[in-house]
């Protein structure tokens, strides 16, 4: 039904409304004659005896641009984005770390009505308009399921910081759904925790201690490349690496936390020591640390 149609069908009804249930001037009390129609301008004569019918019509339609697509339920037309996310959200500009944006999406017509999702990834150096897929494929852990996968890095000319990723979701009738996720950039790693146990011990040559390191890595926990600790106070190396792999005391390979163990001479003198620790990445980062030990006879 054309809009002029429906136009003149929501005049006709609310006129007889208006006639039935508002006061009438003289002029709209006079019935129109067998077989006459009211024009356009007739009904708008006598919709404009009642302010509240004008009130009414006028929340719905507008004489000169038609209907008020601002009046529209947008909640009944508009796909949704649940849930946007990155993995991992800390990352190195090295070029080579691949991160993944995931959304899920939804839409009041199913997910076949869903269009297309992309993201800007201009803030990281890559294309401002980059597709999100749910096929199965390039990262999309299973087709389909309304949530769309995204893979990329980060360029090497990407300065450390919060950059903004936003996403867009658009539907076959032209809706959008927007929304957005960070990324935190930056190449060096943290230590989160460096600990000796015991951080009392005496030079005995007999009483093994374990060095601890818990290290955070923008990126892959795997992309740190040395943990090393400097002994050389204790009169051992300079540089003893630490170990992630469930050997040699340490408790899990993998898990983010880097394991020494050592005995002290019997040559070291009784004070208080602090151990020097480097963390290195691929990327190229640097964290240093240290580690307190009390030394006694």
């Amino acid at each position: 039904m054309r809009y002029n149609q429906v136009a003149k069908l929501i005049l006709l009804m609310t006129v007889g409304l208006a006639l039935g249930s508002q006061p009438q001037p003289a002029s709209a009390q006079k019935p129109a004659a067998a077989g006459q129609y009211l024009t356009k301008g007739d009904a708008i004569m006598m919709l404009s005896a009642t302010d509240f019918m004008k009130k009414k019509v006028g929340e719905l339609l507008s004489w000169t641009v038609g209907y008020d697509v601002t009046r529209v339920n947008r909640v009944r037309l508009t796909p949704t984005i649940n849930f946007i996310k990155a993995r991992p959200r800390k990352l190195p500009p090295d070029g080579r770390t691949v991160f993944e944006i995931l959304a899920s999406v939804d839409d009041p017509g199913g997910l076949s009505n869903i269009a297309g999702v992309r993201a800007d990834l201009s803030s990281i150096g890559r294309l401002p308009n980059t597709m999100l897929v749910d096929n199965g494929l390039y990262g999309d852990e299973s087709a389909g399921d309304g949530i769309y996968t995204l893979q990329a890095s980060v360029s090497p000319r990407i300065g450390a910081g919060a950059k903004d990723i936003p996403v867009a979701a658009a539907n076959k009738k032209g809706w959008l759904a927007l929304a957005k996720t960070n990324l935190e950039i930056n190449k060096n790693p943290v230590i989160i925790e460096a600990v000796l146990e015991p951080d009392k011990a005496a030079a005995d040559g007999k009483v093994l201690v374990t060095l601890s390191v818990k290290v955070d890595n923008p990126g892959r926990l795997e992309d740190i490349s040395s943990v090393t600790a400097n002994l050389s106070q204790l009169l051992l190396p300079a540089a003893m690496n630490l170990k992630n792999d469930g050997q040699e005391g340490d408790l899990a390979a993998g898990d983010g936390t880097w394991t020494l163990q050592f005995m002290l001479p019997e040559e070291v003198e009784a004070g208080n020591y602090s151990i020097p620790i480097e963390v290195t990445n691929l990327a190229g980062g640097q964290a240093l640390g240290q580690a307190k030990i009390a030394v006694y006879k």
